[in-house]
C-alpha cells in the first residue's frame, strides 16, 4: 500500500513539473509573439508630430506644437497640460501587441472600430508634416484593447487600452499660479466702492496675515491666509480670450508684494452669473521668481466660491461677537 501511495505521489509531481514547464514554454512564446506597436519608421513620425487629432464621433481635439509648445488649437490655442500629453506619448510609445486578430473588415462594426460601431471609435492622428499616422482604437478585452492602424485592416490586441478625453477643457493647463504663501511680504485689495483692505506680515518668516497695523487678526487668521491664497494659488476653472468678453469696469483689484520684490496684480469682475479674473502685472524679481501664467489676452473663470473667498470685506473679517449670559 505504501508502494502504491509514493507511486501516485511521484506521478503527480511529474504532471505537476510538465505542467509548470509547458506553462512556462507558453510564456515564452507569448513574450517571442509580442511586439513593440510602433515601428521605428512609426516612432519617428510620433518623434516628428506637430499636431495631434483626437476624434470620437463629433468630439474633437487638436494639438498643435509651436516653438517647442503645445497648444489646444480649438481652445484659442491655450496651453496643454502637460501631465496629459505626457501620458498620451507614452502610452503609443509603450504599447505592444499581444496577438493580432481579424484582417477581415466585415468585423470592424462589431470591435468598435469602425465609423459606424455602436460605440463611436478613437481615432488619434499624428501629424508629422508629410507625413501622418492614423490609429483607431476599439473594444476592451481583457486588460487589453482592440486597435488597428487607420490604412489597415489587420485588428490588433494591445497590452495597454487608451483612456483619452476628447473634450478640449480637459487638455488646459488651467494653473494660473503657483506662489508660495511663505514668500508674500504684503497684500493690498482694493473695492470699487472704495474699501480698501491692506495685510501684511509681522515679519518675514511669518505664516499667516494681518490687517496692517493690527496686532493680531484676532482669530481671523485663516480668513486672511485663505483670501490671499486664493490668488496665489490660483486654479481657474476655464479660460477665454478677453477679446470675447464685455467685462467692464474690475470689481475688485488685488496686489501682492514678496519679500524679495516681486509683484503681483490683478482684477476681479462680474459678468452676468459669472466671474472672471486677469493677470494685470507681474513685476518679477531675479531671487525668487514668480510662478504665474503671463498672457495679457487671457482672462479667467472662477467658481463662485473662489470669488466668495477672494471678495471678502473688511465686515467679513470683523471677530466673532461672543454673547455673554447673565
Amino acid at each position: 500500500m505504501r508502494k502504491i501511495v509514493l507511486l501516485v505521489v511521484a506521478l503527480l509531481a511529474v504532471v505537476l513539473v510538465a505542467a509548470a514547464l509547458q506553462s512556462r514554454k507558453d510564456d515564452r512564446e507569448v513574450d517571442l509573439q509580442s511586439h513593440k506597436l510602433l515601428s521605428e519608421q512609426q516612432l519617428q513620425i510620433l518623434a516628428d508630430t506637430q499636431a495631434i487629432t483626437l476624434q470620437r464621433g463629433e468630439q474633437e481635439v487638436k494639438l498643435v506644437r509651436q516653438d517647442d509648445q503645445w497648444l489646444v488649437a480649438n481652445s484659442d490655442n491655450f496651453p496643454v497640460l502637460q501631465p496629459r500629453l505626457a501620458a498620451l506619448l507614452l502610452n503609443l510609445r509603450g504599447a505592444e501587441v499581444q496577438e493580432e486578430k481579424t484582417d477581415n473588415p466585415d468585423y470592424h462594426q462589431r470591435l468598435g472600430l469602425s465609423a459606424d460601431s455602436e460605440l463611436p471609435v478613437l481615432q488619434v492622428t499624428l501629424d508629422a508634416g508629410d507625413t501622418t499616422l492614423g490609429l483607431l482604437y476599439g473594444n476592451a478585452v481583457g486588460k487589453g484593447q482592440l486597435l488597428r492602424f487607420a490604412d489597415a485592416n489587420q485588428v490588433l490586441l494591445i497590452n495597454r487600452p487608451l483612456t483619452v478625453s476628447v473634450n478640449s477643457h480637459d487638455w488646459l493647463d488651467l494653473q494660473v499660479s503657483n506662489v508660495p504663501l511663505e514668500q508674500i511680504a504684503k497684500a493690498r485689495w482694493e473695492h470699487a466702492d472704495g474699501e480698501t483692505l491692506v495685510l501684511d506680515k509681522a515679519e518675514q518668516g511669518d505664516y499667516n496675515f494681518r490687517l496692517a497695523g493690527e496686532a493680531s487678526a484676532e482669530g481671523q487668521e485663516r480668513k486672511l491666509n485663505s483670501m490671499v491664497l486664493a490668488l496665489a494659488n490660483l486654479q481657474a476653472q476655464n479660460v477665454s480670450l478677453r477679446s470675447k468678453l464685455a467685462l467692464g469696469q474690475p470689481g475688485l483689484s488685488m496686489q501682492l508684494d514678496t519679500w524679495s520684490g516681486a509683484q503681483l496684480a490683478a482684477s476681479l469682475y462680474q459678468l452676468d452669473n459669472q466671474y472672471w479674473l486677469t493677470v494685470d502685472v507681474v513685476k518679477q524679481s531675479d531671487e525668487q521668481p514668480l510662478d504665474v501664467r503671463v498672457d495679457p489676452r487671457r482672462a479667467y473663470q472662477l467658481s463662485v466660491a473662489q470669488h466668495d473667498q477672494l471678495a471678502l470685506r473688511a465686515a467679513d473679517l470683523q471677530p466673532a461677537e461672543v454673547e455673554v449670559g447673565e
